[in-house]
C-alpha cells in the first residue's frame, strides 16, 4: 500500500512571534524532529510545504522534496502538498498530514497510524490521546479531491467534520507527542 506524507510547515507563527521551526530543540532546529520521524517510516513520497526559505534550504540539503510558496491560507498548503505528492506518486492510497511543530512525535506512532490505515484503507485515521483527536491525520484516496478543493482557509478538519463516520482514532500513551509548540511557553514545556 502506497502512503505519502505532507509535512505542513507554513504556519505564520503569530502566537510564537516568528518562525518557530528554526528554534533550537535539543541542539537542532525543531523542523528536524518531524523530518527525522517521518524519514524513519517507508513513505512512497514525502513533501514539505513551507513559506520559509530557511526550511526549504534544510530540505534541499537533505534531498527532501519541498514546495516553497507565499500563499496565505491553510487550504493552499494542503492543496500544494496533495498536488506535489499526486504528481510524484500517482498511485497513492493515502496521504498523511503531519504538523512540523510537534517535536515529540515519534516515528513509531506515525508507523502505527499507517498500520491502522492499512487495515481499513477507506478510513480517516488520526492520532488521539484519551479520545481527544490530534495530528497527524491520514486521509484515504477517496478524499483527495476534497483535499484539493477545501473551503478557503480551511484544513482537513472540514473533511473530518463532513465524514465523522470515517474517522478512526489511534491512541498514544504520551500526550506530549500530540502537543504543538505554538508559543514560546509551549516550546519550553516540550523541551
Amino acid at each position: 500500500m502506497n502512503i505519502g506524507c505532507v509535512i505542513m510547515a507554513s504556519g505564520l507563527g503569530k502566537r510564537f512571534g516568528g518562525n518557530k521551526l528554526l528554534c533550537d530543540f535539543h541542539g537542532e532546529p525543531m523542523i528536524q524532529r518531524i523530518l527525522d520521524a517521518t524519514g524513519a517510516v517507508p513513505f512512497a513520497g514525502r513533501v514539505v510545504v513551507t513559506r520559509y526559505p530557511e526550511v526549504a534550504q534544510i530540505c534541499q540539503l537533505q534531498r527532501i522534496s519541498c514546495v516553497l510558496h507565499d500563499l496565505p491560507l491553510r487550504s493552499d498548503t494542503v492543496r500544494l502538498g496533495v498536488e506535489r505528492l499526486s504528481a510524484d506518486c500517482p498511485e497513492l492510497d493515502g496521504i498523511l498530514f503531519a504538523a512540523a511543530d510537534q517535536p515529540r512525535l515519534k516515528a513509531e506512532r506515525i508507523a502505527a497510524l499507517c498500520g491502522a490505515f492499512r487495515e481499513n484503507p477507506i478510513t480517516i485515521c488520526r492520532l488521539s490521546f484519551q479520545g481527544t483527536p490530534g495530528s497527524p491525520v491520514l486521509f484515504p484516496r477517496h478524499c483527495f479531491d476534497e483535499l484539493l478543493h477545501l473551503p478557503e482557509g480551511k484544513g482537513g478538519s472540514a473533511i473530518i467534520n463532513a465524514h465523522p463516520e470515517l474517522v478512526r482514532l489511534i491512541e498514544v500513551s504520551d500526550p506530549r507527542e500530540l502537543m504543538d509548540a505554538d508559543t514560546p511557553q509551549a516550546l519550553e514545556q516540550l523541551l
